[in-house]
C-alpha cells in the first residue's frame, strides 16, 4: 500500500542527525519495568531515569488545526505486506513484531525505514485541538543510519476492527501479565491498520517513553479508524491507562499534505 503524499518541513540539522536509540526502546524484549504511567515512576518522574525526557522537542503534543501549514515538499511512501506477527506484553503496552520476510517499510525523503514493531496506547497520546481519541497505534520504523520514523493512527469506538480482532480476542486470556507472549495465528498486513484515505500531519519530536530520544520523525494519520467497545475493553483490562501526557509544543512546525 502507498500512503498519500505528505509535505515535510524539518528544523535544520534534525533530519540529518543520527539517533542513538536504546535497543530496549524498540525491541520486543523490553528492559525490566522501572517506569510507568501511574504509581511506578510516573511520567513526571521520567527525567530522573532518562534525562532526555525533559528535552524541548518531546512527544506527544497537541495538534492544533490552526497551526498546520500546507506546503509542497517530499512524499512519504509505504510498502507493507501481510506477514506473521509475534506479540508481547512488555509491561507498558502490547507490542507486535513482524516475523520473517518480506520486510515492511516506509520511505521518507528517499531514505528507507523498516518496520520494527507496532504498539498501542489508551487513551491516545497525541490530542487534536485539545481532544483525545480512544486509542493510538504507533508503527515504529528505523533506518540503517539509526533514525526513527513513526506512523501514528487514532482509533475511536465504533465498529469492530477486523485487523485487530485476533489480538484483542486473545489479550485478556493470554497477554494479561508482563512477559507473556503469543504468535498471532493469522498474518497481518500493516496497511489494514491505516485509514483508506490518508491525511497525515508531520512534525519532529521524540519517543513517548523512556529514553525519550528526540529527532523522531512523526507522521500522524488525522483520520481515525474504529474499534469496538469490547476490543477497547480488552486492551484496558490489561492497560487501563498507558499514555504519556501532552508535552510543550515549543514552536514546532506541523505540515500536512497540500489540499487538506
Amino acid at each position: 500500500m502507498m500512503l498519500t503524499s505528505i509535505s515535510r518541513r524539518v528544523r535544520p540539522g534534525l533530519l540529518a542527525a543520527a539517533l542513538a536509540i536504546a535497543p530496549a526502546a524498540l525491541a520486543a524484549d523490553a528492559a525490566p519495568v522501572h517506569w510507568g504511567y501511574d504509581d511506578v515512576a510516573s511520567p513526571a518522574q521520567w527525567a530522573a531515569i532518562a534525562p532526555a525526557c525533559k528535552g524541548s522537542l518531546q512527544s506527544p503534543i497537541d495538534l492544533w488545526s490552526r497551526s498546520v501549514m500546507h506546503e509542497g515538499a517530499q512524499r512519504l511512501k509505504a510498502a507493507y505486506h501481510r506477514v506473521p506477527f509475534a506479540v508481547i506484553n512488555n509491561g507498558h503496552t502490547l507490542q507486535a513484531t513482524p516475523q520473517g520476510q518480506p520486510l515492511n517499510s516506509i520511505e521518507l525523503d528517499g531514505e528507507t525505514f523498516t518496520l520494527a514493531q507496532f504498539h498501542v496506547h489508551t487513551p491516545s497520546e497525541h490530542t487534536v485541538d485539545g481532544k483525545a481519541h480512544d486509542m493510538e497505534l504507533h508503527l515504529v520504523h528505523t533506518s540503517v543510519s539509526g533514525k526513527v520514523a513513526v506512523v501514528a493512527v487514532f482509533y475511536d469506538i465504533g465498529d469492530a476492527n477486523p485487523a485487530l480482532a485476533e489480538l484483542f480476542d486473545r489479550t485478556p486470556g493470554e497477554l494479561s501479565h508482563a512477559g507473556e507472549r503469543i504468535a498471532l495465528y493469522s498474518a497481518l498486513d500493516p496497511a489494514d491498520l491505516l485509514p483508506a484515505h490518508s491525511n497525515v500531519v508531520h512534525y519532529t519530536g521524540s519517543l513517548t517513553t523512556p529514553p525519550c530520544t528526540e529527532g523522531v520523525l512523526w507522521n500522524v494519520e488525522m483520520t481515525p479508524q474504529q474499534l469496538s467497545a469490547e476490543q477497547l475493553d480488552a486492551l484496558r483490562f490489561v492497560f487501563p491507562h498507558n499514555a504519556r501526557p501532552v508535552q510543550s509544543f515549543n514552536q514546532r512546525t506541523l505540515v500536512d499534505e497540500p489540499g487538506h
